[in-house]
């Protein structure tokens, strides 16, 4: 160690506040007051000044030091304590701040877990549905999405089985939610995961129960879903999963090129001289108010911007790219879910616009 970092070591030892002393009563002012008797006795032949010029002494000197003394040491203990007290404050918020850091290195963790992605999507349609008489056409939709999800035969039974254990009318919803929170955290991406094949299964076709929407909204709030993304989910009708399971059906899977074979933009706001039918984007077609919110557009929307927009989406939850930016599995899984839904939205767009112009 070098004399400089000795010296600094030194410095913060010595800036560092000690415990104060208590002051000790100190009888000067009697002393030198039973002196001043003793003179005045041996003058005037009176006994009488030693003890009363004592007393006085002690009364207007030795006291009066005595409490300033005593005030400043209750001062300077005062801060002393408020020194200790920061000192274990900051103490303990470091050991909180790394006792949160390790909840959310596990919780990272458990979310990395496929089955729990599962056992939680099944968890929360089980328990929306659990009101509904006739469970056939959501227990195919719910044989769907696991097989869209190729999941594991252990899986697969772990999924069966929380959405058997949440059909349950003395399912308790407040612990599994608890549960939830203490175990994978209030991940936005994660939670809308989950909702969204939640919702999937929960439908009929792309509507929901009436009885059913309020329970599955309602969850989400406790699971922590925002009240925007709740919203966004309902007024889609859960489309990005349903583009998303249309991905291996359609074959997409080779289909990465972002360029798109249609006329330029001047054609496309109605400059050109091609003959065209009226433009889709103006009809009330749900698909691709779909598709467009996919893609984070709205109806206003040119060709051009639904190029620029895939391309950015594509750059974004590209699988390929998470894996190399060494994003957590979890993550990639969920974000893969989402470049398959992107892709599916852009390949409906270019064929309607085709059709289009």
């Amino acid at each position: 160690m070098s004399d400089k970092d000795t010296s600094k070591d030194l410095l913060l030892q010595t800036n560092e506040p000690k415990p104060p002393v208590k002051p000790k009563r100190d009888f000067k002012g009697f002393l030198v007051g039973f002196g001043i008797g003793i003179f005045l006795a041996v003058i005037t032949h009176y006994f009488v000044f030693i003890p009363i010029v004592a007393i006085a002494g002690f009364l207007l000197v030795d006291r009066v030091v005595y409490r300033n003394s005593l005030k400043i040491y209750e001062e300077k203990l005062l801060s002393y304590n408020a020194y200790l007290a920061s000192i274990e404050e900051e103490e303990r918020q470091k050991e909180q701040k790394k006792e949160q850091r390790k909840i959310k290195a596990a919780q990272k963790k458990n979310r990395e877990d496929k089955a729990s992605l599962y056992e939680n999507i099944y968890t929360v349609a089980g328990y929306v549905l659990a009101n509904v008489s006739d469970l056939n056409v959501y227990i195919q939709n719910a044989e769907d999405v696991i097989s869209h999800f190729k999941a594991t035969e252990e899986e697969r039974t772990v999924a069966v089985e929380a959405f058997n254990r949440a059909l349950d009318p003395d399912f308790n919803v407040s612990n599994y939610v608890e549960s939830y929170v203490a175990y994978v955290g209030k991940n936005r991406d994660y939670i809308n995961c989950v909702l969204t094949y939640a919702y999937i299964i929960a439908s009929d076709g792309e509507t929901i129960d009436p009885e059913v929407k309020p329970r599955l909204f309602e969850l989400g709030k406790q699971m922590g879903a925002s009240a925007a993304s709740l919203k966004r989910l309902f007024s889609s009708n859960g489309a990005e999963a349903r583009f998303a399971r249309m991905y291996d059906k359609e074959d997409l899977s080779s289909s990465t090129d972002v360029s798109v074979d249609v006329n330029e933009a001047s054609q496309a706001n109605g400059t050109g001289n091609k003959q065209k039918t009226e433009n889709p984007y103006k009809k009330g077609r749900s698909k691709i108010d779909e598709a467009l919110e996919i893609l984070d557009l709205t109806r206003s929307a040119t060709v051009e911007e639904i190029k620029r927009a895939y391309k950015k989406l594509m750059l974004k939850y590209h699988p390929d790219r998470l894996a190399s930016q060494g994003l957590p599995e979890d993550m990639i899984a969920i974000y893969t879910e989402k470049a398959k839904a992107v892709q599916v939205a852009f390949a409906f767009l270019e064929k309607e616009y085709k059709d289009f112009v």
